[in-house]
């Protein structure tokens, strides 16, 4: 089926690559993973090209149904999943250069983008361009971007501002505001797994199952970093709340060698 999918989107002109990444070529996958496959062009595929080759192939499919990158989604006779996913190539090289080439830091997953094209196995490559842009994310990790990464991740959760992740926690548990308290959790472990992975020159590898990969990647992470971890989620709402999270950061702040406001 991938070949049979990468075959019929080559035959585009405006295609110039496709690629298989995410769940399924991942380190840590398992039954329920799926296929995503990313297909580079320099001007849009029309949405009836895209149903014309999912039509002809799968047993079922929606278009224009990703809400994130622009996409479409798929089950073959098997029920395995398909998710298909459209990028241009000038905004995929302003991806690349925003980070790895100028390096500038994000709050929380900086260099996913990077790993998705490093880890990218590529199908189709017209003119050698993705190959290029994939040895290029196989350099060295910058340290100018590891450095700006840590720090801007770690000021913005605790650092000297009126308004950091840790104080806006804090102040969510006293108005016992429950969604509040989750979504500031997400956003501290967001930016604390975006500095580990930094601190390691680790790419950052995605959303999913990220535990597993500091433990499979890193090789060092802070202290009682996975229970501390687990100890902060399965606490939200609880009285322990404020204090799991103090454990949680202030570990990883021994760890990087971290203190705010230097």
């Amino acid at each position: 089926m991938i070949r049979e999918l990468t075959e019929a989107f080559s035959a585009l002109d405006m295609v110039k690559a496709v690629a298989l990444s995410g769940s399924m070529t991942s380190a840590i996958h398992d039954s329920d993973s799926d296929y995503d496959i990313y297909i580079y062009s320099d001007s849009r595929v029309p949405t009836e090209e895209r149903k014309r080759i999912l039509g002809s192939l799968m047993a079922d499919h929606a278009v224009d149904v990703s809400p994130f990158e622009e996409g479409d989604e798929a089950h073959d006779a098997s029920g395995r999943g398909y998710d298909l996913m459209y990028r241009s190539l000038e905004w995929t090289e302003w991806q690349m250069d925003e980070v790895w080439r100028k390096h500038n830091a994000r709050i929380g997953y900086t260099t996913c983008f990077v790993y998705n094209i490093r880890t990218s196995d590529i199908l189709f490559d017209r003119d050698g361009w993705l190959g290029a842009l994939r040895k290029e994310a196989s350099g060295s990790y910058p340290e100018e971007l590891r450095e700006r990464i840590i720090r801007k991740n770690m000021d913005i959760v605790d650092g000297n501002g009126m308004a950091t992740f840790l104080i806006q926690a804090e102040l969510a548990f006293k108005r016992g505001d429950a969604v509040s308290m989750n979504h500031r959790l997400s956003a501290i472990l967001a930016s604390i797994f975006d500095a580990v992975f930094a601190y390691n020159r680790v790419l950052h590898p995605g959303e999913k199952k990220l535990l597993g990969y500091a433990e499979l990647l890193c090789p060092s992470l802070p202290k009682d970093f996975t229970r501390n971890v687990r100890n902060a989620i399965a606490s939200i709402g609880d009285d322990g709340f404020i204090n799991s999270l103090k454990d949680l950061i202030s570990s990883v702040e021994a760890w990087l060698g971290y203190a705010s406001g230097e």
